[in-house]
C-alpha cells in the first residue's frame, strides 16, 4: 500500500459563529465569535472531503480527549496519521467504512507490513506501531463510527450470544510497561509478533563534530528566496543571512547543552528569559504532560554568553529588518519566543525546525539515523555518567559490579530533574548506556588524566594564538579569531579553581 500524499492538513485560527443570547419575545439573535486553535481537514485520496473522519476529528477536540494546537496542531494529528492507512485502504478497495469485516482489516495488517521506505528495503513501520499505535486508533473511529452513524449494525466488538460482529474484537488486560495493570480492553486480534525494541541511541560526539563542521563549512553557502532577495539590499541581506546560521547554531547548541525536547525547542519564551540568562539559566516549556508547565535549568556561563547575544543582537536586528520591509506592520505582531520564523516574526513550527535539522544532516553525509531527539538521548545519557562517576567519587567501593537498586534510584531521580521524566524508572535505559560508554572510555572519569588532557588543550591554543598573531592580517580580522581561542582555553581550565 503505496503512502502517496499527504491525506489531512491543518488550518489554525478559525472563526466560528456562536449565539450568546435568543430573546424569545422579540425573536432577536445575539451571535459572537469563536476562535479555534484550528481545525483538521481530511480527504479521500482523490481530493474529496472525508466527512467522518473530519467529523470524528472534531469530535475528539471536543470532548477534550486530545488537544490541538495552532503551532503544529496538537496530537489530533497522530490520529489524522494512523487514520489516513484507513482511508486508503478502503478507497484502494472500494470498501465502505459500514462495510469492513476482520477479514479487511487483516489485509490492512498484512499490507502496512510489507510496505517499504523509498530505499525498496526498509520496512516502513516495525509491528509495534501497526499494534500499538495505528490498530488502536482505528478501532476507536470505528466504534465512534458504528455509534454515530450506524447504531443498529453490528460493526466492531466483541461478539455476544446473539451479537455477531462484522469486525471481531477480543478482550485483553491493558498493562503498562512497568507491569501496572489499566484493566481491560478490547483490541484488534492479531498473530504480529513484538518488535525487537532498541536502546534509545544517544547522538555520537563525532556525529555532533560533524554537524558542526558542516554547518560552518556551508555557511557561504546560504542564499535567501527570492522574494526577501528583491527586498533587502545588500546589507540587509547578508545580516539576514546572519540570522539565518545563528539560529541554527542555537539550535544545536540548545539541543546539545539542555536536552530539551525538539518540540520545546521552537516556544522557548523571549520575555521570561531576559533575566534568566543573565544568570545562567533558561526557563523551558513542558509539552510531555500538562499545559502551561515550565522548568528553569542552569546553562553553562558560555552557552548563556552566546544565546544571550543570538537575543540581543540577531533576533532584535531581524525585528527591524521586518519592520523596516513592511513584512510585519508593529513589533506586536512578534511572537514572544526566542526562535522565530524569518519571514513572519512568528514562532518557528516544529516541523520547519525539524527540516531545518534533516537538510544539514544531509549536508554532512550522515549515514546512520540522526534525528533531533538523539540529542536528549545524548544529554541524558552524559548526566547519568556524571552522577554515576560522582557516586563512585563519593563512594570509593562502588563499582559497575555492586551499585544496587536503591543507588540507581537516587541517580535517576536527580537526572530525572533535568529532563522533566515524570517516571525516574523510565530512564532506567540509560544506566547500561552510561556503563557502556564508561567502560570503553574508562579514562573520561579518571581526574588526573583528565587534567593533563585539559592542560594539552590549553598549551595548543597558547601555540596556535602566537601563530596567528604572527599572520599579516589586520588586528579587526584577527579578534574574533583570539576571541574563540581564549574561550577554548577558558572552558579548558574547568578543573583548575578559580
Amino acid at each position: 500500500m503505496k503512502n502517496k500524499s499527504q491525506l489531512y492538513s491543518f488550518i489554525s485560527d478559525v472563526e466560528f459563529p456562536s449565539i450568546l443570547r435568543f430573546d424569545e419575545s422579540s425573536g432577536e439573535v445575539l451571535t459572537n465569535k469563536d476562535i479555534s486553535e484550528g481545525i483538521y481537514q481530511f480527504r479521500w485520496p482523490d481530493g474529496t472531503t472525508c466527512f467522518p473522519v473530519e467529523m470524528y476529528l472534531a469530535y475528539l477536540v471536543s470532548e477534550s480527549e486530545v488537544t490541538i494546537t495552532k503551532e503544529d496542531g496538537g496530537t489530533v494529528g497522530t490520529y489524522a496519521s494512523s487514520l489516513s492507512h484507513l482511508v486508503r485502504y478502503c478507497y484502494q478497495h472500494n470498501v465502505d467504512f459500514w462495510e469492513l469485516t476482520t477479514s479487511h482489516i487483516d489485509e490492512l495488517i498484512s499490507e502496512l507490513v510489507a510496505e517499504k521506505k523509498s530505499d525498496g528495503l526498509t520496512r516502513a513501520r516495525n509491528n509495534d506501531t501497526i499494534t500499538h499505535t495505528i490498530l488502536p486508533k482505528c478501532v476507536a473511529f470505528l466504534k465512534w463510527f458504528q455509534t454515530e452513524h450506524c447504531p443498529t449494525q453490528y460493526l466492531i466488538g466483541v461478539d455476544a450470544p446473539k451479537k455477531r460482529y462484522q469486525i471481531k474484537l477480543k478482550v485483553v488486560q491493558k498493562r503498562g510497561r512497568d507491569g501496572r495493570n489499566f484493566g481491560p480492553s478490547e483490541v484488534f486480534p492479531t498473530r504480529l509478533p513484538t518488535s525487537a525494541t532498541k536502546s534509545k541511541a544517544p547522538i555520537a560526539a563525532s556525529v555532533i563534530k560533524r554537524l558542526w563542521d558542516t554547518l560552518n563549512d556551508t555557511r557561504e553557502e546560504m542564499q535567501l528566496n527570492s522574494r526577501l532577495s528583491q527586498k533587502f539590499d545588500e546589507k540587509d541581506q547578508r545580516e539576514h543571512l546572519d540570522y539565518m546560521y545563528h539560529r541554527r547554531r542555537i539550535q544545536l547548541e540548545l539541543l546539545e547543552a539542555t536536552g530539551l525536547r525538539p518540540k520545546e525547542l521552537v516556544r522557548i519564551p523571549y520575555s521570561l528569559n531576559v533575566e534568566h540568562i543573565e544568570g545562567a539559566r533558561l526557563e523551558i516549556p513542558t509539552y510531555k504532560r500538562e499545559e502551561a508547565r515550565f522548568r528553569v535549568i542552569p546553562l553553562e556561563r558560555s552557552v548563556a554568553m552566546r544565546l544571550d547575544l543570538f537575543m540581543s543582537l540577531y533576533r532584535q536586528n531581524l525585528i527591524k529588518r521586518l519592520l523596516k520591509y513592511e513584512l510585519v506592520s508593529s513589533e506586536s505582531e512578534i511572537d514572544d519566543v526566542i526562535y522565530l520564523n524569518p519571514e513572519t516574526g512568528k514562532s518557528v513550527k516544529q516541523s520547519a525546525a525539524y527540516m531545518d535539522f534533516r537538510r544539514l544532516s544531509k549536508r554532512a553525509n550522515i549515514e546512520t539515523k540522526t534525528c533531533q531527539s538523539m540529542f536528549r538521548h545524548r544529554f541524558i545519557t552524559n548526566m547519568v555518567k556524571l552522577h554515576l562517576v560522582s557516586f563512585m567519587d563519593k563512594s570509593p567501593l562502588k563499582n559497575s559490579h555492586n551499585f544496587n537498586d536503591k543507588d540507581y534510584e537516587t541517580i535517576l531521580k536527580k537526572v530525572a530533574t533535568f529532563t522533566d521524566h515524570k517516571d525516574p524508572k523510565s530512564l532506567n535505559d540509560y544506566i547500561d548506556l552510561a556503563w557502556e560508554e564508561l567502560d570503553v572510555f574508562e579514562y573520561a572519569y579518571e581526574v588526573r588524566n583528565l587534567h593533563n588532557r585539559f592542560n594539552a588543550i590549553s598549551k595548543l591554543v597558547s601555540d596556535a594564538r602566537a601563530q596567528i598573531k604572527e599572520l599579516n592580517y589586520s588586528e579587526a580580522d584577527l579578534k574574533p579569531i583570539i576571541e574563540n581561542l581564549n574561550a577554548i582555553e577558558e572552558e579548558s581550565n574547568l578543573l583548575v579553581d578559580k
